[in-house]
This record gives C-alpha cells, sequence and structure tokens, in this order.
C-alpha cells in the first residue's frame, strides 16, 4: 500500500525529465544546427523565388496584387516542416541504429513513456524550425516586396499564418518521429520521407486537389491559408488543422503501439 502511495509522484515528476533529457540528446549533436541552416537557406530561396519568378504559361499562381498571392508568399515562412520531419524521423532511428534507446529504457522501462516524451522533445524542436523560420521568411519578405508592386498585407493572416507555421512544423516533427519508430531503417526512412513530401504529396495536391487537401501535407496549406494554382483552394484554417492533428494522432498511437511489441536490440 505504501510503496503504491510513493510511487506515483515519482512517475509524474520522471516525465518532464524525460523529455529535458531527449531535449539535450537533440542539442547536444550539430545535427540539429544543420538542419536549421537548412531551414533558413529553404525558406530564403522559396520567398525570393516567389517573389522574382516569372509568370509560367498554362499554370497561373496568384501575384502579389492579390490577397491571395501575397498569403502564399508569406506561407514560404512554413517550409520548415519539411526539416521537421526528417529530424524527427532521424532522431528516431538513429538511436535504433546505434541501440542507445536501450540505455534509455533502462532507466525508463515504460516504453510509451519514452516514445512520447521523445515525441514531446520533437515537438519542441519542431515547432523553434518553425518559429525560425517565419522570423527569417517574414524579415526576408518585408525586405523584398517594396521592389516588386504588390497588395496590402493583412497583418491578422500574418499572424495566422506565423501559428500555422509554428504549430504545423512543431507536428510534422511528432509525425518524423512516428515515421522512425514504424520504419526504423534510417535510410529507407529519410528517402520515404524525402520522395512522399517532395514528389507523391506535391503532385496529389498540386493536380488533384480534392484529394490532396486531406493528405498532411494538403491539411497543412489550408493552415498556412495557400492558395494553389489557377485559384485552387483547400481546407479551411481549423479543417486543414484539424486533419494534421488527426494524422499525427494516428500515426503516434501506431507507432506507441509498435513500439510495444518490438525488439529494440
Amino acid at each position: 500500500m505504501s510503496t503504491a502511495t510513493t510511487s506515483a509522484p515519482v512517475s509524474v515528476e520522471h516525465r518532464p525529465r524525460l523529455v529535458s533529457s531527449e531535449l539535450l540528446k537533440v542539442t547536444s549533436t550539430k545535427m540539429w544546427l544543420g538542419m536549421l541552416v537548412g531551414v533558413v537557406i529553404f525558406i530564403a530561396i522559396g520567398i525570393a523565388s516567389s517573389i522574382f519568378a516569372p509568370e509560367q504559361p498554362g499554370f497561373a499562381q496568384p501575384r502579389l496584387t492579390t490577397p491571395e498571392g501575397i498569403r502564399n508568399l508569406f506561407a514560404n515562412a512554413g517550409g520548415a516542416y519539411l526539416f521537421a520531419i526528417i529530424i524527427g524521423a532521424l532522431g528516431m532511428t538513429q538511436e535504433l541504429r546505434h541501440q542507445t534507446l536501450t540505455s534509455t529504457l533502462l532507466s525508463e522501462p515504460h516504453r510509451n513513456k519514452v516514445t512520447g516524451a521523445k515525441m514531446a522533445a520533437y515537438f519542441v524542436i519542431g515547432a523553434f524550425y518553425g518559429l525560425i523560420g517565419v522570423i527569417v521568411g517574414y524579415a526576408m519578405a518585408f525586405a523584398l516586396l517594396p521592389l516588386k508592386e504588390h497588395t496590402d498585407i493583412s497583418v491578422t493572416a500574418l499572424w495566422q499564418i506565423a501559428g500555422g507555421a509554428i504549430l504545423g512544423s512543431g507536428l510534422f516533427a511528432v509525425l518524423g518521429v512516428a515515421v522512425g519508430t514504424l520504419v526504423r531503417n534510417q535510410i529507407a526512412a529519410i528517402l520515404g520521407i524525402l520522395v512522399w513530401v517532395l514528389v507523391i504529396e506535391q503532385l496529389v495536391v498540386t493536380f488533384l486537389p480534392k484529394i490532396g487537401k486531406w493528405l498532411p501535407g494538403g491539411a497543412l496549406a489550408g493552415v498556412l491559408q495557400t492558395t494553389g494554382a489557377n485559384g485552387t483552394t483547400y481546407l479551411p484554417i481549423w479543417g486543414g488543422a484539424l486533419v494534421l492533428l488527426g494524422y499525427t494522432a494516428l500515426f503516434a498511437t501506431v507507432a506507441a503501439l509498435t513500439t510495444q511489441r518490438r525488439d529494440v536490440t
């Protein structure tokens, strides 16, 4: 009786320690900083391309003289999600590859707590990537916009896009951890993510928007208030957020259940 009474508070206190331990693992390596540099470069290229790219015949993108075009420009700040999902997958697959997860499980045998702590830590890392993406993207956009004719900028839309970029990057980092848990092989996980995010999903979202808007990338496009080619629209902000949360919860749950049954050595 007394044992049960004293063990519960220890379990509650142990959770934040697990999360801080996972954060320390990430920030003690140079990988997360390299990914952060990638975020800055990727978003800078996206902003510059959106401002200076010439019109393409038969593929009409909203121009900067329209509210849709301005929202698309600032939505480039949400590009950090690509690096967030990759670092999430790397965080799990590296632990499985080098078997460092074993030592963590020796100190905390409840695998779901370890998996949950890792996902929470990478949500923080992903959200931080999203924040840096917003800062860099917005700063560059405001610096370059005076060089081109453009419509007025909605402050409300800017705040909404910024929030969506931060939330989206955090959730995609959790998705990365889940994919890494399910696939386990590092090369297969990263290649699979890149092919899906950069090729398959982009094609479906662009050319089959009625289907693509229900995919994670399409849901994020809705959260970021993106307008596709030829005026294609996606889910509303709240709808995109719910779909993205649903995917994250589903993959996280499947990953947690899978971890319970698999050998981690």
